[in-house]
């Protein structure tokens, strides 16, 4: 069975470190991964959560003033 994932996606590793720990702060389960194979994007990693804390933390993540520039739901073999 896959397991789907939503990936969300920043300009810098900065960005994506920052977001991390406010999702952190906010005790949302995530991981930083490798940006994704075939998405076009300026920096080589992003945050990932599963599909149910996608409401959550784009909410914790756009009330920090953290919004991702591209939010991706993706299939894992």
């Amino acid at each position: 069975m896959a397991d789907r994932r939503i990936v969300f996606l920043y300009p810098t590793t900065h960005a994506v470190m920052h977001a991390a720990q406010i999702l952190e702060r906010a005790a949302i389960a995530h991981d930083i991964i490798p940006r994704p194979k075939g998405v076009d994007a300026d920096c080589g990693i992003a945050v990932s959560v599963a599909p149910e804390a996608r409401e959550p933390a784009l909410g914790v993540l756009c009330g920090a003033g953290r919004e991702p520039s591209r939010v991706l739901e993706l299939q894992k073999p």
